[in-house]
């Protein structure tokens, strides 16, 4: 790495309260895979931005983490109508995915970021990858962050361009990392990327700037999990969840077969009963259980059928022949 691109944390928060001080916002996305640091350079960049805009006289860009660490729409939507603030977009792409691009919310936030870019707004958006993100959002991008390993961060700005709306010049970056991926280059020349600036190294949080992350994290997940409704479902299944399954699909014999399978999994027999019959009534289903049984034919069943089908072919004959 030469010193001539080597970027400190000290240089990058110049930068970035620089443009602030200028009255412009700053978007700045961070990529990278899980775990290898972007939630942590975030939250470096947002206490280091809150104490570099206070050495320089500035009010605003206070940073608690429980109130600035996003995970929601509605709190990012919450954050732009804001004035000099920091905040971090934990899983951006949960709030801007490309695919989402006719979510009512999204169109929202991608109108106010473009309507309050005079609110003077540092925010950072992490995700796994910044193409996936919505063109209009890489567009409003101001810097972009790819971290490769713990530790280490390529910077990337846009492209000053007139004609060219792709500022970020992905399709051309893109082919040059193929050529890397075809000729099994282990330590690529990021200096050929046309967006690249420079390089970062980065420290760790600090063990107890880790435990207030983690907790919030692990907070702001659950609530959003039971908004969406996913709680439940990322519970563990429990053997009488799957017989339940099995009964509302219709895949149980009979009431022989479904007291073996309780018994099987050492459940009480009588007690699970009731508890299945509970589980259809909260469905607003019919709460009787050989209801739910595979249907057996009798004679007369497939006596019945067999004189349908023979109908059905005569009339089908008798079609042909006009």
């Amino acid at each position: 790495m030469g010193k001539y691109i080597e970027w400190s944390i000290k240089r990058l928060i110049k930068s970035i309260c620089d443009r602030l001080m200028n009255k412009f916002d700053v978007l700045l996305v961070i990529e990278g895979k899980r775990g290898l640091g972007k939630s942590t350079l975030g939250y470096i960049l947002m206490k280091r931005v809150k104490k570099e805009m206070k050495k320089r006289g500035v009010e605003g860009y206070k940073f608690h983490p429980y109130r600035d660490i996003l995970y929601s729409r509605k709190e990012v939507l919450r954050f732009f109508h804001k004035w000099k603030h920091s905040g971090m977009a934990d899983e951006m792409i949960n709030v801007t995915f490309n695919r989402d691009f006719y979510n009512t919310d999204q169109k929202d936030i991608i109108k106010i970021i473009n309507m309050n870019r005079d609110h003077n707004n540092f925010f950072i958006a992490c995700v796994p990858q910044f193409k996936n993100l919505d063109s209009q959002i890489k567009n409003l991008t101001s810097m972009k962050i790819t971290i490769v390993r713990r530790g280490v961060a390529l910077i990337h700005m846009p492209n000053k361009t007139v004609y060219s709306s792709d500022i970020w010049d992905e399709r051309v970056n893109e082919k040059i990392e193929r050529e890397w991926l075809k000729g099994g280059v282990t330590n690529p020349q990021y200096s050929r990327l046309t967006t690249f600036r420079g390089y970062l190294r980065f420290p760790k949080l600090t063990p107890k700037q880790e435990a207030i992350y983690q907790k919030i994290k692990n907070e702001k997940r659950n609530i959003i999990a039971k908004e969406k409704g996913l709680d439940e479902l990322e519970k563990e299944k429990t053997p009488l969840d799957t017989i339940f399954d099995l009964l509302i699909q219709y895949k149980i014999k009979n009431m022989a077969m479904l007291e073996g399978m309780l018994l099987a999994h050492n459940l009480n027999v009588n007690g699970s009963k009731i508890k299945l019959r509970n589980k259809l009534k909260k469905r607003n289903m019919h709460s009787t259980l050989k209801d739910y049984f595979i249907k057996e034919k009798t004679k007369s069943d497939v006596i019945k059928e067999k004189k349908r089908s023979e109908i059905s072919e005569l009339i089908a004959d008798i079609k042909k022949s006009f």
